[in-house]
């Protein structure tokens, strides 16, 4: 025995050795671990002092002890929510959307959760997704007006104009926005001026279009719209995951639908629309292909940056895609300078028909493109877009990777427009 009691000495202190050189390098844990009713208490107060990311984190901890618990699982979800709305707003879209899809996991009996993340969604250009968020929504609760309205934008984007129109009335008739009147107005036009038009498809594109269009035209129009497809697709690196909807005007329809001014040949609203009247062979629709080029540019835009970029950046990239070439307008600027375009937001301005030269705010706003070219090639382009598209800042975004502030380039590019 007496044996026995010296051999347990000296295993013990043949361990001690090791385990103090353990401990010095991995010091034990000293502080006790919070029960769960600690990590609920200061969850709640964490919540309720607006310091989401801390509540998250506590109550997180929390429902892993008690997984049942139902106050937890709805503080936890409300966290989320917080995290997410504060994101978008702040135009980090992503990162907001990945918290409102930790929510609609935490409460998925929730309709406006659903009906929230739907709505980023579809702001994200992501319209599967919004679509299968706002059903939800609507299976929760029927009488939503905010989901019926979000359900009939999506039905539009989706080329399904019918149902669009049925879900904004029935929006109508429970509240809804003060967009809902026009949306409605818009939807009826289009109705009637699509009653009896042909549908084709293919992959990327579906194609709508008057019975007045030769098939031969639209057959070549796929054509047209591959080969532009393609071209954007190799120039900026991405695509839109939807299909995009192609319409062909035949007849003055084009004006009285889209409303555009005079002087527009051709239009992007979620939808490529194109006046056609006159066209009568392939070539001919091949002579489209600039106007297709552009109107494709703000689709792939869209997908890729959905907010977040300014109006000149939008225009002036499509211009330089379209083909519009700087030196020509540099040239033409020299003896011809352009009156009330002193800034980019003067550009903005003009481009939004509120007054100056459209066609001279289309060619400054290239300009402010090749000067970003100029300075750092077109990846820097292509950086900007992924950048803002991943919700950063248009101005911080742009300083990175311009490497000059938006005030600095924006005097560069005045100056190069006399």
């Amino acid at each position: 025995m007496f044996t026995d009691s010296v051999r347990r000495r000296n295993f013990w202190r043949t361990l001690a050795l090791p385990v103090a050189f353990l401990l010095s390098v991995f010091p034990a844990p000293f502080a006790r671990a919070e029960s769960f009713s600690e990590l609920v208490k200061r969850g709640f107060e964490m919540l309720q002092n607006g310091r989401f990311e801390e509540a998250a984190e506590s109550l997180g901890s929390a429902l892993e002890i008690e997984p049942t618990s139902e106050p937890v699982r709805k503080g936890l979800a409300r966290a989320y929510i917080e995290l997410g709305v504060s994101l978008v707003r702040a135009g980090r879209m992503r990162q907001g959307r990945d918290f409102l899809e930790k929510a609609v996991t935490a409460l998925p009996e929730s309709a406006e959760y659903h009906l929230m993340l739907a709505e980023v969604s579809f702001r994200g250009a992501d319209t599967r997704a919004a679509r299968g968020e706002i059903d939800r929504a609507l299976e929760l609760a029927p009488g939503g007006a905010a989901a019926r309205e979000l359900s009939g934008d999506i039905y539009d984007r989706e080329g399904q104009l019918n149902l669009a129109v049925g879900e904004w009335e029935t929006a109508a008739k429970t509240g809804g926005s003060h967009a809902l009147a026009g949306k409605i107005a818009r939807g009826r036009r289009e109705m009637a001026a699509e009653a009896g038009m042909e549908r084709e498809s293919s992959r990327y594109f579906l194609i709508i279009y008057e019975r007045e269009v030769p098939r031969e035209l639209v057959k070549g129009f796929f054509r047209v719209l591959d080969q532009a497809f393609d071209s954007l697709h190799d120039r900026l690196g991405e695509y839109p995951r939807d299909v995009i909807t192609v319409i062909l005007y035949a007849t003055s329809a084009f004006k009285s639908v889209t409303q555009a001014p005079e002087w527009s040949g051709g239009l992007y609203d979620g939808k490529i629309r194109i006046p056609v009247g006159g066209l009568t062979t392939v070539e001919e629709a091949a002579g489209l292909q600039a106007v297709l080029l552009h109107e494709m540019t703000h689709a792939f835009l869209y997908r890729m940056a959905p907010s977040g970029l300014p109006l000149w950046f939008n225009e002036g990239l499509a211009t330089a895609i379209q083909g519009w070439d700087t030196a020509r307008v540099r040239a033409y600027f020299s003896g011809h300078p352009p009156e009330g375009l002193s800034s980019l937001d003067d550009v903005d301005r003009t481009l939004r028909g509120r007054g100056g030269d459209v066609t001279a705010a289309y060619a400054a706003a290239r300009l402010a493109i090749g000067d970003i070219e100029e300075m750092r090639g077109f990846g820097a382009v292509r950086r900007i877009i992924t950048g803002v598209g991943a919700g950063g800042a248009f101005a911080e975004v742009f300083r990175d990777e311009a490497r000059v502030e938006v005030a600095d380039f924006e005097d560069r590019w005045r100056r190069g427009l006399r």
